[in-house]
């Protein structure tokens, strides 16, 4: 059992525990082994991401934190920077709950869609989001927010043919 609660600078250790284990899927892919080894985001990242954006957590019985996502607006959409699950957690329907809570976050905000940038061929992103809902976009038809989104991802190291944005059109 678990619920979905605004993320506080307390749950920073926690999150970067979380990160770090959710990292941990990526190194049964051989190109993105390197994903699993890498750091995660320092303490001050997640300290501005939750103080400066949209910061959802979904948390136990116990109170600990079980998953979280971020988003931030840009232009009229609400844009998922991150969504994380624990390892012991994952296909227990943590991350989909978080996606549809960040959907309903944006329906009440009054954004038009929901985007996100992701893999196109890991089994746990584009067709997981493609099973919420999510349409993918056209590469060449891309706001600028999301070209640069997906610049910055290649400038780190993603190979640019595996990523993709997606979008979900709120009604």
């Amino acid at each position: 059992m678990f619920h979905i609660r605004k993320t506080f600078p307390s749950d920073i250790l926690q999150l970067m525990k979380i990160e770090h284990s959710a990292n941990q899927a990526f190194a049964q892919i051989p190109q993105l082994k390197w994903l699993a080894e890498s750091a995660v985001m320092s303490s001050d990242q997640h300290l501005d991401l939750i103080q400066n954006h949209d910061a959802f957590v979904a948390v136990n019985a116990q109170n600990q934190v079980i998953g979280f996502l971020y988003a931030e607006k840009q232009e009229d959409d609400l844009y998922i920077i991150e969504v994380d699950v624990s390892s012991e957690h994952q296909k227990q329907g943590i991350g989909r709950q978080l996606m549809f809570h960040a959907i309903d976050f944006a329906k009440q905000q009054g954004f038009q869609t929901v985007t996100l940038t992701t893999f196109t061929d890991v089994a746990w992103n584009r067709p997981f989001y493609e099973k919420l809902g999510f349409e993918l976009l056209n590469p060449q038809n891309l706001k600028p927010y999301l070209k640069q989104k997906i610049e910055h991802e290649v400038e780190q190291g993603f190979a640019r043919e595996s990523r993709c944005a997606m979008q979900f059109i709120l009604s």
